[in-house]
């Protein structure tokens, strides 16, 4: 993937916006130069009230792929078990062509059992999740490389199928795997994926790339061919008073204190967000896809533009 030395990206979760606040937003980012924007995958708000509107991920991100002409573009993450694995992969691949070759293709095990229920999905337990998330992306990297692959597997199955067109981007769209087990997941990560996304502070991803490598030396691939992604709050202001205020704000939103939101966070001013960066880096992170607050305030998004994304670049 052609990137910039430091992966930035930003999520713009669906959780009671208009569409054309999240097109503004989307034009933004784009505009000024971050390398992917994100939408999540839920049906319902997980925490503002679920009676507000929650647009579906896939449909939106083919109408907002039309809006953005850089950026690289997915969701943070797909369910698996929302969808077919080889619909999901049909659908990836027409998105992949409608957008010229930007769709990274984010997708997870799935947790929020709520909405399992809610809609009538079976919510396995967690090892059949991850089996599930395992042969899932098998199907997917067949239907794209593969001409009328078959599969039959434990979960799913394909008889002579078609995909066509084949994605823009080959072999296939670049894999980014949502998650933190370290002995499943992280696997899986080594087994599939080109990207991986995680929160949590430096010492803790330090570690968890640590498990990452063995991984890979399992699987037989370096380390390096995988970008490392943190993801959470940005909580940035040019005021320091300013930038407290949201911090104390943010973090009772979420029931923490202060110090626990900001130790999982980029938050500060400029000159503190970059300092926080610069540890995660050193942890042995690659990119950051932070959530920048409300959806229709872009003062966030311009101000890491402006004075963060220069530090490094």
């Amino acid at each position: 993937m052609a990137t910039t030395p430091v992966h930035f990206g930003i999520q713009t979760p669906q959780e009671g916006v208009a569409f054309d606040a999240l097109v503004a937003h989307w034009r933004c980012a784009d505009e000024l130069g971050f390398d992917s924007v994100w939408l999540d995958d839920h049906f319902y708000s997980v925490l503002r009230p679920r009676s507000e509107p929650q647009m579906e991920a896939w449909t939106l991100l083919a109408a907002l792929a039309r809006e953005t002409r850089r950026a690289r573009i997915g969701i943070l993450v797909s369910c698996n078990g929302y969808r077919n694995p080889a619909l999901l992969a049909k659908m990836a691949a027409t998105i992949d062509v409608v957008s010229n070759g930007r769709l990274i293709h984010g997708i997870g095990a799935g947790w929020f059992a709520d909405e399992y229920a809610g809609y009538g999905y079976d919510f396995p337990d967690v090892p059949t999740r991850l089996a599930q998330l395992d042969e899932a992306l098998q199907v997917q990297k067949l239907l794209w490389t593969a001409e009328r692959p078959s599969f039959n597997g434990r979960f799913f199955r394909l008889h002579e199928a078609w995909c066509e067109p084949r994605p823009a981007q080959r072999p296939h769209p670049p894999i980014l795997i949502g998650g933190s087990g370290e002995k499943v997941l992280l696997r899986l990560v080594a087994r599939h994926a080109d990207m991986w996304n995680c929160p949590g502070e430096p010492p803790e991803l330090r570690r968890k790339i640590d498990v990452l490598r063995r991984h890979c030396a399992a699987e037989g691939r370096a380390l390096d061919t995988i970008e490392r992604t943190w993801f959470g709050q940005v909580i940035i202001d040019a005021d320091a008073a300013r930038a407290r205020t949201r911090l104390e704000r943010m973090a009772a939103a979420w029931g923490m204190s202060p110090e626990q939101m900001a130790a999982r966070s980029l938050a500060g001013t400029p000159d503190e967000v970059v300092d926080r960066i610069h540890a995660y880096l050193e942890a042995g992170v690659t990119g950051f896809i932070g959530m920048y607050g409300r959806v229709d305030d872009l003062r966030s998004t311009r101000l890491v533009a402006e004075q963060v994304l220069p530090a490094f670049r």
